[in-house]
């Protein structure tokens, strides 16, 4: 007999916690997936300094790249640049994604005004184009994040979004006047991974029962292995899960049965039962406490999943 799996979901901002049902008996049950519904920016950044030559018209330009080896699709992206140059209405911006698609940040804008401390936002009401009464300060010592204006660029960030975060993204800056030259200090690429939808999937299967060694029954005194996968089905990237499973009832847990790995058949990584230790990090976490399951997992990229297993001996 399999009995289904039901699933209560809480969702939190940029983490999912979940709480199992129980099954008792040998077989498979799935979850529905569940979305997370809002999602924390992570930030990648470049403090490579730089002198910002002149290039007309932009032959040579200044590139700062940013190697993205996470696997999530893009919900929303921002830029941050910090340089000095005594006249910023001298220089072209541009950001490539690892798609190959290229948008212009800012172009030859502000005229005898220096310097350049924003952060480019395309959900800004104004634009760059605007920025041509004030200076900015920027120094090699000018702390960012965060920025001193904020303005949206020349050309939407929003064709960005759905793309593959994955890959090297690269900032390119052009000075396309003879004379001055500038600085780079810094640039954020702050990106927001769409929400992130998992699936719960929990097996069982009798292991040890005292009448028959080759075909071991869910009976009184026989062992139970079971076994909780966590897949993440996409598109975006889940953070902080916890999943607290409690044990059928009838059921004795076998101490320090717990392991993990990214699969049933290859959870083979011993997890003590308290919830403290490398084992909680190494880079799945799992405990027991009560008649409780705890499993968990800091982050978990698109297409990826783990899995727990425990026994029970059946009273």
């Amino acid at each position: 007999m399999v009995i289904c799996l039901v699933t209560r979901w809480v969702t939190h901002l940029g983490a999912i916690r979940l709480l199992f049902a129980v099954m008792l008996s040998c077989g498979v049950a799935t979850s529905p997936g569940h979305a997370q519904t809002a999602q924390t920016a992570i930030t990648y950044t470049n403090t490579a300094d730089g002198s910002i030559a002149n290039s007309v018209p932009c032959a040579t330009q200044l590139t700062r790249t940013f190697v993205v080896t996470d696997a999530y699709t893009i919900a929303d992206i921002d830029v941050g640049v910090l340089l000095s140059h005594t006249r910023r209405n001298q220089l072209v911006i541009t950001l490539r994604s690892p798609a190959g698609t290229t948008i212009t940040l800012f172009r030859n804008t502000g005229g005898s005004r220096s310097n350049l401390n924003v952060l480019f936002d395309s959900g800004s009401a104004t634009s760059v184009n605007t920025h041509a009464i004030l200076n900015d300060t920027a120094t090699a010592s000018t702390i960012v994040p965060p920025y001193q204006r904020k303005f949206a660029p020349v050309q939407s960030l929003n064709v960005f979004n759905g793309q593959s975060v994955n890959g090297t993204w690269t900032l390119s800056i052009c000075d396309n006047v003879n004379g001055i030259t500038g600085n780079f200090f810094q640039a954020n690429l702050i990106i927001v991974p769409l929400p992130a939808t998992l699936n719960v999937t929990k097996a069982s299967s009798a292991i040890l029962d005292e009448i028959s060694a080759s075909n071991p029954k869910s009976v009184p005194g026989a062992n139970v292995r079971y076994c909780i996968t966590i897949s993440n089905q996409g598109p975006g990237l889940a953070t902080a899960i916890i999943g607290t499973d409690s044990i059928p009832p009838n059921t004795t847990y076998v101490p320090n049965s717990l392991t993990s790995g990214p699969s049933c058949a290859n959870a083979t990584i011993f997890e003590d039962d308290n919830a403290s230790g490398a084992d909680e990090t190494d880079p799945h976490g799992a405990s027991f406490l009560g008649s409780s399951i705890t499993v968990s997992t800091a982050t978990m990229p698109n297409a990826d999943s783990f899995a727990v297993a425990f026994q029970v001996t059946i009273d």
